[in-house]
């Protein structure tokens, strides 16, 4: 694997993994609900179940070229000396674990709407309608628990991938405001996240929004260094 065909993944990725979710019913642009009301979100996804499954296994795809991306840089963090390059060493670990997560609540999700298709189409069943919606319901709430794992991951991950990255660059440029801004979302994330777990009246939906937000600004900046790694920046191709 070259250090441009990583890049290159790693750019697609993340712009799969921004359209997926525009495009999933429920979400922003078909039939949008308010996610933390678990039944109405069932209910858009059962409206479109075929579009929802194709957006799903988009998502799942933008994982792993996203973690084949990152991959990529994983020899120059063992040629990096010092503290900064074991931080990065385990920051893109890190990374390919909580973007392993997405995959496994992707296949999850294709169960889920698998259940719904059953309780529409399956007339054979001994199951009722009732009970297909009922056992898709209950899959949706694990979905977001297990969720949950990749909210408190996410932004200690995307921090120590910053602040690897960022010692590599001298001087400040475009490259190295993206780590910083990696470093940054991942302190709001962090944040964001134990505040919700002392603040339960805060609720989950306001964590989801503040992550969401910064996912996609860490998103560019993802899209920014797998340019650079794409265009062989001197950076990410030799030792500091």
């Amino acid at each position: 694997m070259t250090l441009r065909h990583a890049g290159l993944a790693l750019m697609a990725g993340v712009i799969l993994a921004f359209v997926a979710p525009l495009f999933m019913p429920g979400y922003a642009f078909i039939d949008s609900v308010d996610q933390t009301d678990f039944p109405l979100a069932v209910d858009a996804l059962a409206g479109a179940p075929v579009l929802a499954q194709w957006m799903t296994f988009l998502t799942l795809i933008a994982m792993l070229l996203m973690s084949f991306g990152l991959l990529g840089l994983l020899p120059l963090a063992s040629r990096q000396p010092g503290l900064w390059g074991r931080i990065l060493q385990f920051g893109i670990i890190l990374t390919i674990i909580e973007w392993a997560i997405v995959v496994i609540t992707s296949g999850m999700r294709h169960f889920e709407i698998h259940l719904l298709q059953r309780g529409m189409l399956d007339s054979h069943s001994s199951l009722s309608p009732a009970d297909f919606e009922a056992a898709a319901l209950a899959t949706h709430i694990e979905i977001v628990a297990v969720t949950l794992a990749f909210l408190a991951l996410a932004p200690i991950a995307s921090s120590m991938v910053g602040l690897g990255l960022a010692k590599r660059f001298d001087s400040m440029n475009l490259p190295k405001l993206a780590c910083h801004i990696l470093v940054l979302g991942g302190i709001v994330g962090l944040g964001s996240f134990l505040f919700a777990l002392n603040s339960p009246d805060v609720g989950i939906r306001s964590l989801l929004f503040v992550n969401t937000m910064v996912l996609y600004v860490q998103g560019v900046s993802l899209i920014i260094i797998g340019y650079c790694m794409y265009t062989g920046r001197k950076e990410l191709a030799e030792e500091s």
